[in-house]
């Protein structure tokens, strides 16, 4: 199964944003990602465009907009509704987990603490077939 492409990155905190980075150019070089600081940002780049990404991973915690926001206004606009959304945070509240579930969040991912772990687990998400369901994880929890 061939590797969504085209990431979409929605997180405040520069150093993860290094290191998401570092770990997609490892898992193959050809994968773009485009970064936004927060979910006002992401919604203002993502309106109106001809192309869109292929996955977005989004934090829960970042400033004028937070995840939760953010994610909401994602699966609520008719154009952007159907993008797959990651859910890429330090929380593991089993009760956050299920709130962004049921906005409509496709997979949760708590950041992982290596480099090594991100890499492995970016990389199974990025061979997930969104539109099917193949390659998906139970409860798409990670």
């Amino acid at each position: 199964m061939d590797l969504l492409k085209k990431v979409f990155l929605a997180d405040d905190d520069q150093d993860d944003q290094e290191l998401f980075q570092h770990a997609l150019k490892e898992i193959d070089s050809s994968i773009t990602c485009e970064i936004a600081r927060n979910g006002f940002e992401t919604i203002e780049m993502l309106k109106g465009r001809k192309v869109l990404p292929d996955v977005i991973f989004l934090d829960l915690n970042m400033p004028l907009m937070n995840g939760f926001e953010c994610l909401s206004k994602l699966k609520n606009d008719a154009l952007l509704s159907m993008l797959p959304v990651v859910i890429f945070t330090t929380t593991k509240n089993p009760v956050e987990v299920q709130a962004t579930h049921q906005l409509g969040a496709n997979v949760f991912l708590t950041k992982p603490s290596t480099k090594q772990e991100l890499r492995s687990k970016l990389e199974r998400i990025l061979r997930i077939d969104f539109k099917t369901g193949i390659g998906a994880f139970k409860q798409y929890s990670v």
